[in-house]
C-alpha cells in the first residue's frame, strides 16, 4: 500500500471481556489492546493507518448483541472500516455459525480484512478462501468451551469457588 492509501486505511481493534474472563489477567482489556496496538505498530503495511478501538467489557461472546460490536458492524455496513483485528476468534464471538457468517459472507462482500492474532489468521493470506477446516475448528472449539462452562455454572452453583485455590479449606481428622 502506498502512503496515501495507508493514510485513508481504517483499522478497528475489537476487544471483549466477559465477566468470567476477568479472572484471567492476560485476557484483560488493557492487555488485549496492548497486543493489538503492538501488532499494528510493528506491521509495516499497517503502520500509519488510523486506528479505532471498540471495547465490550462484561459481555458474552455467544451473541453479537454487544454495544461496541453493533457500532463496529454499523461502520462495516457504511464502509467506514477496512480492517478488523482481534486477539483471537473467541474475542470476536463464541457462536461458530455467526462468526462463520461474518468471516465467509459479510467481510468479503465489504472488502474487510480480518486478523486474529493468536490464531495466526489474516484473511489477506486466504484469497477467495476463509482458512478452511483449521479456522472452522478454532471457532467451534471456542463455542463448545462457552457452552461447557455455562453447563458447569448452571449444574454446579459452587463451581466458580472450586476453581480458586483460596477456596480450598484444609480439613483435619475430626473437623467438620
Amino acid at each position: 500500500m502506498s502512503r496515501e492509501d495507508i493514510a485513508a486505511y481504517i483499522i478497528a481493534l475489537y476487544v471483549r471481556l466477559s465477566s468470567e474472563d476477568s479472572k484471567v489477567d492476560s485476557l484483560s482489556i488493557v492487555n488485549q489492546l496492548k497486543a493489538l496496538h503492538r501488532y499494528v505498530d510493528t506491521t509495516d503495511e499497517l503502520a500509519g493507518a488510523e486506528v479505532l478501538e471498540f471495547v465490550d467489557n462484561g459481555y458474552t461472546g455467544t451473541n453479537f448483541e454487544r454495544p461496541a460490536m453493533q457500532e463496529l458492524l454499523e461502520m462495516v455496513r457504511q464502509s467506514q472500516v477496512n480492517c478488523i483485528i482481534v486477539k483471537d476468534f473467541s474475542r470476536f464471538g463464541r457462536n461458530s455459525i455467526e462468526v462463520g457468517y461474518f468471516m465467509e459472507r459479510v467481510f468479503p462482500i465489504y472488502g474487510i480484512r480480518f486478523i486474529s492474532l493468536n490464531d495466526e489468521y489474516d484473511s489477506a493470506k486466504y484469497h477467495e478462501d476463509t482458512g478452511g477446516i483449521n479456522v472452522a475448528f478454532k471457532y467451534l472449539i471456542s463455542e463448545f468451551y462457552s457452552r461447557d462452562l455455562s453447563v458447569k455454572y448452571t449444574l454446579h452453583p459452587l463451581f466458580p469457588l472450586r476453581l480458586s485455590p483460596f477456596s480450598q479449606k484444609k480439613r483435619y481428622k475430626g473437623s467438620t
